[in-house]
């Protein structure tokens, strides 16, 4: 005979000291103590909000405005240009700051983004904004003649780049705003 069938008919289920399950745990009844903890914890929380926005408009009303007094874009183009005219460069290096300051100043006067642009780039967004063809056309040739120097071997001479000074200037003096260029007499 088998040992199973043996000791199941010696143990009966009352003599094997089965505990019944036990029952589910009460809730205390005074939930107080919980709700006055998460009042105390959510009126920290908006007095640390409200203390830091007070701050923050205090020091907004506090500190002086100062008024910042804007220049013209082709006033500070043709600031640069004169010191570029008078500083030394090697031709690359010239060529690179007459170009970028160019650009800054289209991105300045016509709202052109001209420092993230290629060449060909901006010449399409001076297009569509609608730039007179000549200044289109001057730009062009200004440009290429900058990206020639800056991405090839070719060494202007000194002449060429006194050249490319006087189309800058001339560019930046010809497409100032109409209420601030000269008046013909």
């Amino acid at each position: 005979m088998s040992v199973l069938p043996q000791f199941l008919l010696q143990t009966s289920p009352n003599e094997q000291n089965l505990r019944d399950i036990k029952p589910p745990l009460d809730i205390p009844p005074n939930l107080l103590p919980y709700i006055l903890l998460s009042g105390l914890i959510l009126a920290a929380i908006f007095g640390a909000i409200w203390i830091y926005l007070r701050k923050r408009r205090k020091s907004k009303v506090s500190t002086p405005t100062e008024e910042v007094i804007t220049r013209p874009p082709h006033e500070i183009a043709l600031e640069q240009l004169k010191i570029l005219e008078t500083a030394s460069y090697d031709m690359k290096t010239y060529y690179t700051q007459i170009s970028f300051i160019i650009r800054e100043y289209i991105a300045a006067r016509f709202r052109i983004p001209a420092l993230e642009l290629t060449t060909a780039g901006l010449l399409q967004q001076m297009t569509r904004e609608q730039i007179g063809d000549l200044y289109v056309e001057r730009i062009r040739l200004f440009l290429a003649n900058c990206d020639q120097v800056k991405f090839t071997k070719h060494q202007p001479e000194r002449s060429e780049a006194d050249a490319r000074m006087e189309d800058a200037q001339w560019f930046v003096e010809e497409t100032k705003t109409p209420t601030e260029s000269p008046t013909s007499s």
